[in-house]
This record gives C-alpha cells, sequence and structure tokens, in this order.
C-alpha cells in the first residue's frame, strides 16, 4: 500500500505505528481537557505560559507580514518541528512521541477547556483547527511515525545485525516520506491563512 506512490510502501508496521501515535494525541487531548476540571488555575498558568513563550513570538511576525509571508512563517515553523521529529526518532525512538505527540494533544485539549471556561464560542475553536487540523496533524503523526521506525531499526541494526547498508537503505527509505510531509505542511499553512480567518469572521454574531 502507497500513499499516492510519494512514499515508501505504508507497511503494517507503519500503519500501526501511526495507530499509536494516534492514540497517544487522542489520550493526551483529553488529559488537557480534564486538566481544566481538576486544576483551572494550575491549566490557565500552562496556557498563559505557552502562549507568551510559543505563539506571541510568532504572531507578531506574522503580524509585520502579508499573506504569503504568514505562509511562510507558518511552513518552516511547523517544518522544523516535524523534521525534529523524524531526526530525533533516528536517534531515540521514544523522542517523537515526548516532543511532538504529547505536547501537542495536550495543548489542544488545553485550548479546548480555555474555550469552556471562558465561555467562548466553541465553534471558534473547532474552527481554529480543524480546517488546518486536517493537513498537519496527519503530518505530526506520519513524522512520529517515521521516526519511531527508522530508530528502532536503527538501533536493531546496531545492536544484531551492524550492516553500513542496511543503516543507509533505512534511512533512505524514511527521508523517502519527507516530500509526503512537505506537501501536508503545506496545505495546512495555505488553509491556516487563507480559509482558518474566512471561516471564523463568518462564524462571528
Amino acid at each position: 500500500m502507497q500513499i499516492l506512490k510519494m512514499t515508501p510502501a505504508f507497511s503494517r508496521s507503519y500503519r500501526m505505528t501511526t495507530a499509536f501515535c494516534a492514540f497517544l494525541l487522542f489520550f493526551s487531548t483529553m488529559s488537557g481537557y480534564v486538566l481544566w476540571q481538576e486544576n483551572p488555575a494550575l491549566a490557565e498558568q500552562v496556557v498563559e505560559q505557552v502562549v507568551s513563550s510559543k505563539f506571541s513570538p510568532l504572531v507578531v511576525k506574522m503580524q509585520a507580514a502579508n499573506w504569503l509571508g504568514r505562509i511562510r512563517i507558518i511552513l518552516v515553523n511547523n517544518l522544523m518541528a516535524t523534521v525534529l521529529l523524524v531526526f530525533t526518532g533516528g536517534i531515540l525512538p521514544v523522542l517523537p512521541v515526548v516532543l511532538g505527540i504529547i505536547p501537542n494533544g495536550t495543548m489542544i485539549g488545553l485550548m479546548a477547556g480555555y474555550y469552556e471556561h471562558q465561555q467562548l464560542a466553541k465553534s471558534a475553536f473547532f474552527l481554529g483547527i480543524l480546517p488546518h487540523g486536517i493537513f498537519e496533524i496527519p503530518a505530526i503523526l506520519l513524522s512520529a511515525t517515521v521516526g519511531m521506525i527508522w530508530g528502532a531499526r536503527n538501533w536493531r541494526n546496531l545492536m544484531f545485525e551492524r550492516k553500513r547498508l542496511t543503516f543507509f537503505t533505512q534511512t533512505k527509505e524514511s527521508l523517502s516520506f519527507l516530500p509526503l510531509i512537505i506537501t501536508l505542511l503545506v496545505l495546512a499553512s495555505i488553509v491556516e491563512v487563507l480559509v482558518t480567518p474566512v471561516l471564523i469572521k463568518a462564524n462571528l454574531p
């Protein structure tokens, strides 16, 4: 099974790992949301810290750019994050989960809880997440999957096989997923800049 013939065969190991990552993303999203129910003060503090340290600098840059510049800023930011998942996974398979899946899921849950806590329209939250998330979330899941499998195979090769050819073959296979990941991120960036704001404005009373 191949995806648009842009990648190697998406074998059972890739499908199972993707499903595992999707489960962890869902679980961490629920955990972030539940935190608002258990400890609203802590949840609000975490949201404020993340917004001030991660999102505010990005918003400042985007406000000074035109629509094409905004697409570029978002694309570069997301591309750096996903490439990090692939290459850190190639070193240690657990890192994509720790650095990407759990933090992203938790933040989605925290933001969902924030909208509810502030009595903001839930439709605004979903319209702000879903349109570009249709492309961005699969890119994150795929990046984590590729990194985890690459790393697991690297360690297996290091511990048992010790074949240089095997290592280069695995590296080539893993990096061949990058065109699909980049395509998904480009689409996500375009939708986030050009489509999401229009949908949100159309939903305002």
